[in-house]
């Protein structure tokens, strides 16, 4: 039986899908929205791949007006694919995915649907890169376990885009976080600008206006140590750093941080006596995994509950 259904799902592909669409089953999804406390602003959609496919489609529809407000044909993989549309819009929405082949001709009919809500407005919220969005290659985005905002004490709305740096992070402010209006914002940013070689100096003067623009918007920011980085995970896996000295501009860059109001060392129990992200808490280098995540979300959160 497998064997037939092996060559029908041949037929298909090679074909250009001009076999039934109803021969092939709708992929599962295996994003775990409905267990955050509040939506990623940048979802990353995932399902379970089916064998012999390699192109999917995502559709997004807001169920108050039944219209599409994203459609997505996956780039990053067999089994994910991030939304760079930002859902800043409250209200109730459901997301599907469907098997297609090259030219987008459908193989399959839709998965089931899948609800979720975006709310607004928020007590806190987090403004960051990848490290905040959640994932990395071994995990999608869009599953808890790589969230560190799981382990948080209170829930806390997921503003990072993954990529990131400082510079990202000032030009999308007003469009990502002024319509969640957060009381308390906390920024997770540089390593990304540390790792391409920028200075301390350049990094710092964006923190700063990231500042102001909270202040000028009765937004109280709470700024976190730059984690450190594993260059020899890193390097193993091709991910790109700088030859420039990054640890002293990590260094410095958290002197400052350190000299503000309100601020978080997430960094501390993440390194270890070399100055290097702890080999054991990282698959990469550069990402904390599940237990570095989940040092992350404990502090944090236990520094909210105590401050605010």
């Amino acid at each position: 039986m497998k064997k037939i259904f092996a060559l029908l799902l041949a037929a298909m592909i090679f074909s250009g899908g001009n076999v039934e669409a109803k021969k092939i089953e709708p992929p599962n999804l295996t994003a775990e929205f409905d267990q955050m406390d509040f939506m990623q602003l940048y979802p990353t959609y995932s399902w379970l791949p089916l064998p012999m496919t390699e192109f999917y489609e995502i559709r997004v529809v807001k169920v108050s007006t039944n219209t599409i407000v994203s459609q997505l044909f996956n780039d990053e993989g067999l089994d994910r694919m991030t939304d760079t549309t930002p859902f800043t819009e409250a209200g109730e929405y459901y997301w599907q995915v469907r098997v297609v082949d090259k030219k987008h001709k459908a193989l399959s009919d839709w998965s089931e649907k899948k609800f979720f809500s975006v709310t607004s407005p928020v007590k806190f919220a987090v403004l960051g890169d990848s490290i905040s969005h959640g994932g990395a290659a071994y995990i999608p985005a869009g599953q808890i376990s790589c969230q560190w905002e799981t382990f948080s004490e209170v829930p806390i709305k997921n503003l990072a885009k993954s990529g990131d740096t400082t510079k990202h992070m000032i030009e999308r402010f007003d469009r990502d976080v002024l319509p969640f209006k957060p009381q308390v914002l906390i920024i997770m940013a540089g390593v990304n600008d540390i790792r391409g070689g920028d200075s301390a100096e350049a990094v710092i003067k964006n923190l700063e206006a990231l500042r102001g623009k909270c202040l000028a918007n009765d937004i109280t920011p709470v700024f976190c140590t730059i984690t450190s980085m594993n260059p020899e995970k890193m390097s193993s896996l091709g991910i790109f750093l700088t030859d420039g000295d990054w640890r002293a501009a990590r260094e410095q860059i958290n002197l400052w941080i350190k000299s503000t109001p309100y601020f978080i060392d997430v960094a501390e129990n993440l390194t270890d006596e070399f100055g290097y992200l702890r080999a054991e808490l990282t698959p990469d280098g550069l990402h904390p995994a599940l237990r570095g995540k989940k040092i992350i979300g404990e502090t944090i959160g236990r520094y909210l509950k105590k401050n605010f």
